[in-house]
């Protein structure tokens, strides 16, 4: 008796064992669905699409991009939150995952960023630039902040919904500068870069990855960075901060996936991605791009998280800015 019961925990204890390293060593057996909760064209679609290519090579599956514009983000954001958690359903979220608790406080926002999602690890670091057709005739930050003081809400700011960088960037600077201009949200970074181009509107905080190719063919005039840095790429121009001190609203990137997602298929995911992000290969498109890989562990971005709905409250309570739709 003794023995048989010796046997059975023994054969239960090696059970688990085996259990837990197969749970550990998680790999997908089946294609992987990535969220992009904008349009194509814009900086998440474009690093994102990088991130997956170089992640199919190494997971063992294909990590099939998937776009669900609309809502600032909003609509990609129901679809991995009512998704299964079992690891084959993840999305790139940015900026506006922090700041839409803020924008959205006067109405009830769907969702709660650090309950209703499972964080993975953030991505990317996107610098932004503020740029202007060629035709508007505006060659500097000055001269446009003097132009729009001058004819107030003549000018305007597009953006690729509310919650997004550009809209976020775009409040903050009219805030701090005391001018006004007209929002303009497109369903993506790809639309209100069009709209640059064609002089649809007046001014865009582009990210850098859809805005480089633009100001290289003079189709876009840069006038400052959004972010506090310059950047090898664009190294003539100025920061924002350098007119307006502490100014620094560059975009950020991160995946997320479902709530009560498994400790071994977050590591796994994390592991795939941060390896990725440090693929030299990888490390050089993004930095062509103006992007800059930012790799974490699920702790280090659920505490960025944390610190960017504060602050993004913090904001909101001084310049009441708020989503409109």
């Amino acid at each position: 008796m003794f023995k048989m019961l010796h046997s059975a925990l023994a054969a239960a204890a090696l059970l688990a064992l085996t259990g837990g390293a197969q749970a550990a060593d998680w790999k997908p057996e089946k294609p992987i669905k990535l969220i992009i909760p904008f349009g194509p064209g814009g900086a998440t679609d474009i690093v994102s699409r990088i991130l997956a290519a170089k992640v199919t090579e190494t997971i063992g599956q294909p990590v099939v991009v998937e776009n669900r514009a609309g809502g600032g983000g909003l609509i990609g954001l129901s679809a991995v939150r009512e998704a299964r958690p079992d690891g084959y359903t993840v999305l790139v979220t940015t900026i506006g995952f922090g700041a839409n608790p803020a924008l959205y406080r006067h109405k009830k926002i769907p969702y709660d960023p650090l309950k209703d999602f499972t964080l993975i690890t953030r991505t990317a670091e996107i610098p932004t630039v503020l740029v202007v057709p060629p035709s508007l005739g505006i060659n500097t930050l000055q001269e446009f902040i003097d132009r729009a003081k001058a004819k107030p809400g003549t000018l305007s700011l597009g953006s690729a919904g509310y919650g997004t960088v550009n809209h976020l960037a775009g409040e903050l600077f009219k805030a701090e500068t005391g001018i006004q201009t007209i929002h303009v949200p497109y369903r993506s970074g790809g639309l209100s870069t069009t709209a640059v181009v064609s002089g649809e509107i007046s001014g865009l905080f582009a990210t850098t990855p859809s805005a480089l190719g633009h100001i290289k063919n003079k189709a876009m005039v840069p006038l400052a960075m959004g972010s506090a840095k310059k950047i090898d790429t664009l190294p003539d121009v100025e920061p924002t901060a350098k007119l307006i001190p502490g100014f620094d609203v560059p975009d950020w990137q991160g995946l997320i996936g479902p709530a009560a997602l498994p400790k071994n298929i977050v590591d796994a995911l994390n592991a795939q991605f941060g390896a990725a992000l440090k693929d030299p290969e990888v490390v050089k498109r993004l930095s062509d791009l103006g992007a800059i890989p930012t790799p974490s562990t699920p702790e280090e971005f659920v505490a960025f998280v944390t610190s960017e709905v504060k602050k993004w409250n913090s904001v909101a309570d001084r310049t009441g800015m708020k989503a409109e739709n």
